[in-house]
């Protein structure tokens, strides 16, 4: 997820640059609602997990005929569906696997946008559009709230006796164990916030995650929401406290100010986008790292050693920040 979201400048470069061709995307099934009227993007085409639905979209994608085809991900299931297209112009970075598999190959983004600050993974996805060379002139993120996403969400929230104003969203999980700060911390987080701030909660879960029973007995829990449902919680959220995940960047790219907290991953590459934030991480010599397992002989160290009182301080930092920034508004 955080990946389709980081590349919305890429497109939207596309977009400019080429604005009579068909901009199609191929997202995993659960993400094809996150571009649903998005005005940047023509078709989305959905992989499913299976090796079946894998064979079909790439016989899909060779009798498309597509003059051009850009893998933003480098994986080896995206490897090889760009090679499967058959399109003459491929696009992918010189750092990729299989780089014989295509025509164009970006350099960094360093290079590409003559700036050695330029490593958020933002910069690396446009950069694939800049080796084209079209211009890329915008570098926001841009994402929408998907049509009868918002009424859906509130009926869904309705339904917890949660209300849809003046809430703030946790997201409690990430992509590794090595990103995931503890759920007890979570909840002593977030208690301490609602009475020092009188702010509500809504806790965001995955339909894998089996944290919920750590959070239900207090705050409402929204399991298992679809991708515009998503987008459309972070959209009304008042702030975002959770781990770096995909539900951070879209609480980011709808503005959404963000207190994130980092493990394995490198907030310079990943930290959240244009947006008021805090990021959050212990400075260890193995961190930041690949996360698939922790090599660290104090298991987890960069989690474990972050205590609640250091978020909580970010947190109420933010808040701050925000309420001055609001007075100061209004009184223009």
């Amino acid at each position: 997820m955080g990946d389709a979201v980081l590349m919305t400048p890429a497109l939207a470069a596309l977009r400019a640059g080429l604005p009579s061709s068909e901009l199609c995307l191929v997202l995993d099934q659960e993400l094809v609602d996150l571009f649903e009227d998005h005005p940047l993007v023509d078709r989305v085409l959905p992989l499913g997990g299976r090796a079946i639905d894998k064979m079909a979209l790439a016989g899909s994608l060779r009798r498309e005929g597509f003059d051009a085809v850009i893998n933003f991900h480098g994986g080896p299931t995206s490897a090889w569906l760009t090679a499967a297209s058959g399109a003459p112009v491929r696009v992918g970075r010189d750092t990729y696997r299989f780089q014989f598999l295509y025509t164009v190959r970006a350099p960094r983004p360093q290079e590409v946008f003559s700036d050695p600050s330029a490593i958020h993974t933002v910069h690396a996805q446009a950069s694939l559009v800049a080796a084209l060379g079209l211009p890329v002139r915008d570098l926001s993120l841009q994402l929408r709230v998907p049509h009868g996403a918002r009424e859906r969400l509130t009926k869904r929230l309705e339904a917890l006796g949660a209300s849809s104003a003046n809430y703030a969203v946790l997201q409690p999980t990430a992509s590794f164990a090595t990103k995931q700060w503890s759920e007890h911390r979570f909840v002593d987080l977030i208690q301490r916030l609602r009475k020092q701030t009188g702010l509500s909660f809504v806790v965001s879960l995955p339909a894998w995650s089996r944290l919920a029973d750590s959070f239900s007995s207090e705050f409402p829990v929204l399991s298992g929401l679809t991708s515009s449902e998503l987008v459309a919680l972070m959209d009304g959220a008042r702030l975002y406290v959770g781990n770096d995940s995909g539900p951070m960047h879209v609480a980011a790219a709808v503005g959404t100010p963000v207190v994130g907290i980092f493990g394995s991953s490198d907030p310079k590459r990943w930290h959240p986008w244009r947006v008021p934030h805090r990021t959050l991480r212990v400075g260890l010599d193995c961190s930041p790292c690949h996360g698939k397992w922790c090599a660290n002989p104090k298991q987890l160290a960069c989690l474990t050693e972050l205590s609640v009182e250091s978020v909580l301080e970010a947190a109420h930092s933010l808040l701050s920040e925000q309420t001055l920034l609001a007075h100061s508004a209004e009184a223009r």
